[in-house]
């Protein structure tokens, strides 16, 4: 049974869906995550970013492939449902309630900045700060917050595009000279990209827009590439300023704000460390606040939470719940002092197993849904569309290959016991009451 989104839910547009997705991909990575990718593998992590980016695309191709086809209200909750049935539903929904760490990542990196800029503050209470303010704003409502978010994207693409051409003044000779190019041969750059992972991969999550898309059949696609290429480009860009003015060893862990403070005159610094590093971080956290609700809200509906968790304010038609939930846990990893490479690592490896679950189930949509998959406009053979989702599984996989090496062993421990516990909870919770405690509502209309 299909759940029809009201026509006053579906408030995004082309410009929305893509200024979303610009202001979710370039956040807490290229702006914090930089420096720990610079000590792994070096000046070749402009190199590592260009992958990063192309193995991300190709990676979420298989999401863009059915966003083309069914207009998803639940977002990637409702493929799961959908095309994996109950089992694969429950554990991507305790996968997907992770999501909360990009939440803390981007927080701690914008405390980073605002000290650098005004010294003397307080650090967790300006992270903490951003979330409840943010946390605001979504809850009065995803077309205000849409609002916010393109504005803040212009001036945030502006203040990059000025760090770059101001930069490549000034990178040194030698750039590709050992041992500072190529540090850690191959393996250091795979690590590296599979770090940047985290910054790169957020594109794809503009398909839980679903319900709120005016036309989602041509828009999330092309919110998607456009968003996809014009980072990879800004990324490339920013990556060799980083790595190529400065030592190595003054910059691998650092932000860049120490690279900005040597090629920038002091006014355009001010206005690179605000509309860039600030604003990068803000507009990553207001699109989160965005994209996470949707799927749980769905999951509530469905019996895996208390549906009251998942209820919609009758005023501002916001998952107030969901984002007290959010902000609750990010700010317990604020208060409990987590470092940003750590949250990083161990957010982003979460985050794939998701993507890997969903990517398994997108194997069957051509048998579930065969009469919308014959009217997308992305229509192809079922052997080609096979090749594509296993093309984007192998390279999860592969990405959690690296960050999975790069985690501690207490770390790699959490993460063995979460996933334990998280396919125990969903066998338990289908089988519950004789299977009727979970009530599999595939919310989804044709696109």
């Amino acid at each position: 049974m299909a759940t029809i989104a009201s026509t006053e839910e579906k408030v995004l547009g082309k410009m929305d869906l893509t200024s979303i997705a610009i202001g979710n991909v370039i956040g807490g990575g290229i702006m914090s995550v930089v420096g720990v990718a610079i000590g792994l593998t070096g000046r070749s992590v402009a190199i590592a970013m260009v992958i990063c980016a192309i193995m991300t695309l190709i990676s979420i191709l298989p999401n863009m492939l059915v966003s083309s086809t069914i207009r998803m209200n639940g977002g990637m909750y409702t493929l799961s449902a959908l095309l994996g049935g109950k089992t694969f539903a429950g554990v991507y929904t305790a996968f997907w309630l992770t999501n909360f760490f990009g939440a803390s990542l981007y927080c701690t990196a914008f405390a980073q900045y605002m000290l650098g800029l005004v010294s003397g503050l307080n650090f967790k209470f300006v992270a903490i700060a951003l979330l409840f303010i943010i946390a605001l704003i979504n809850f009065l409502g995803i077309k205000i917050a849409a609002g916010v978010q393109k504005a803040m994207v212009v001036v945030l693409v502006a203040a990059l595009l000025i760090f770059s051409f101001f930069g490549f003044r000034h990178v040194q000779p030698g750039f590709f000279q050992p041992p500072d190019f190529m540090r850690n041969g191959w393996r250091g750059i795979m690590y590296a990209a599979a770090l940047m992972n985290f910054a790169c991969g957020g594109a794809g999550m503009v398909i839980n827009f679903g319900r709120q898309c005016k036309n989602p059949t041509k828009d999330i696609p092309f919110a998607i590439i456009t968003s996809s290429i014009v980072i990879m480009i800004i990324y490339a860009m920013v990556s060799v300023v980083a790595a190529g003015v400065l030592p190595i060893s003054e910059v691998e862990g650092q932000s860049l704000a120490k690279v900005a403070v040597t090629v920038l005159p002091s006014w355009l610094y001010i206005f690179f460390i605000i509309g860039g590093a600030i604003f990068a971080l803000v507009t990553s956290l207001n699109a989160l606040m965005g994209w996470l609700p949707p799927p749980v809200v769905q999951a509530c509906n469905d019996g895996w939470l208390p549906k009251r968790f998942g209820a919609i304010n009758k005023k501002y038609h916001s998952p107030h719940w969901v984002l007290l939930f959010i902000t609750l846990m990010a700010g317990i990893i604020l208060i409990t002092g987590w470092d940003i490479e750590s949250i990083a690592i161990v957010g982003t490896f979460l985050a794939n197993v998701g993507n890997i679950i969903i990517i398994i189930t997108l194997l069957r949509m051509p048998k579930v849904v065969p009469q919308l998959w014959e009217k997308s406009i992305f229509h192809m053979s079922n052997w080609l569309y096979n090749l594509i989702c296993i093309a984007g599984a192998v390279v999860c996989l592969v990405f959690e290959y690296f960050l999975f090496d790069i985690l501690n062993t207490p770390q790699k421990i959490c993460i063995i016991i979460y996933a334990v516990l998280a396919v125990i909870y969903a066998i338990v919770m289908s089988k519950r009451k004789g299977g009727k405690q979970i009530q599999i509502e595939t919310s989804y209309e044709a696109a």
